[in-house]
This record gives C-alpha cells, structure tokens and sequence, in this order.
C-alpha cells in the first residue's frame, strides 16, 4: 500500500503534467505541436491577400459581359419585333467590339413562339446589316434577369430619378438623404 505523501505526489505530477499539456492548447504550437484554431493546415502555402476579392469581381465582370448581348423583352418595343433605338444602339457596339461574334445573342422568352421567332429573324437581319455572317441568335431565360417598373426607371437614368418619357428630362421622385439621415442643403427626402 502507498502512503499518503507519495499519493499526494503522484497527484500533484500528474495534476502538473495535465496542466502543461492543456496549456499548450492556448499557445501558436498546440497539443502535441497541432494548431486545432489554424485556418490553414500545416505545410499549405496561403492564398495571396484580396484573392477571393478578385475572383468575384472577376465572375461579375464575366456576368455582366455576358449580358451585354442579351435582348429583354424591354428591348423590343411593344409586343413586336421591332427593335428598340437602344437596341439597335447596343448590338451595333457589340458588333463593333465584336462580342456579337464571340458569344451568342440571347432573346428573353415572350411566351409566344410565334413572336419569338420573329424576334430572332429581326435579330439575325439586323446583326447581318451590322457584318455579322451567321450570327448565333437563341430564345432562353438570361442568366440576369431586368428589373421592373419604378427600380428600372431610377437605375437608366441615376439613381433617385426617373425619365420622363414625354419630354426627356428627368424628374426627381427622391433624393438621397445621405449618410444616417443627414440632409445636405434644401434637399429633403429619403431612399425609398
């Protein structure tokens, strides 16, 4: 049997051990020398700072590239196929640039095949008058879809204003108030 002192000893060791090892825990090394709090595991090399930064701002950019030939059903006018002047306007800087001939011209879905058809036969003869030989021209619902009514207004013309369609000018429907309230100037309102 042991006695009492070597108990409290052997206690007083192993308490001593434990609390070595679990100190460690809080320190860069660890228990036994692994960092369970490291982002990256030991030996990986870190991807440079603003990497994943750079990578969405590289899909948008590729989004919004790829939605510069895409033909809403707001750029035709009316339930028509005739081309808007904006329309026409954008396909021949695509055909300019040549994004016309390097990705094809996608057609937002009207729910009626017959327009629809018509639609891509306006589309293929304008990007023909613009040079453009067989032309890829498609019906499909865009990766981006518009936006409606009033967001629409305010986002083509600036944001907090709206184009009035009657005489071109613009007639402001809010102004930004600016940062936690603050008004600057005369200017009173709000985002809506």
């Amino acid at each position: 049997m042991l006695n009492k002192p070597k108990m409290i000893g052997l206690a007083a060791t192993s308490l001593a051990f434990a609390l070595a090892t679990t100190v460690g825990c809080t320190s860069r090394g660890g228990i036994l020398g692994v960092d369970r709090c490291a982002d990256i595991p030991a030996g990986a090399i870190p991807e440079p700072a603003g990497s994943k930064v750079c990578n969405w701002q590289t899909a948008q950019v590729t989004g919004a590239v790829a939605d510069q030939t895409v033909l809403y059903n707001a750029d035709f006018i009316g339930m028509s196929a005739e081309l808007s002047p904006g329309a026409t306007e954008r396909m021949a800087r695509n055909a300019n640039s040549g994004l016309a001939v390097t990705q094809p011209s996608l057609i937002e879905p009207s729910g009626n095949h017959e327009l629809d058809a018509a639609r891509v036969n306006a589309v293929v003869g304008q990007l023909a008058s613009f040079g453009i030989t067989s032309p890829v021209v498609e019906v499909a619902t865009p990766a981006a879809l518009g936006l409606r009514g009033p967001q629409a207004e305010r986002v083509a013309s600036g944001f907090g204003a709206i184009r009035n369609s009657s005489s071109g000018t613009e007639a402001p429907i809010s102004q930004p108030s600016g940062l936690g309230g603050q008004s600057f100037g005369s200017q009173v309102g709000g985002i809506f």
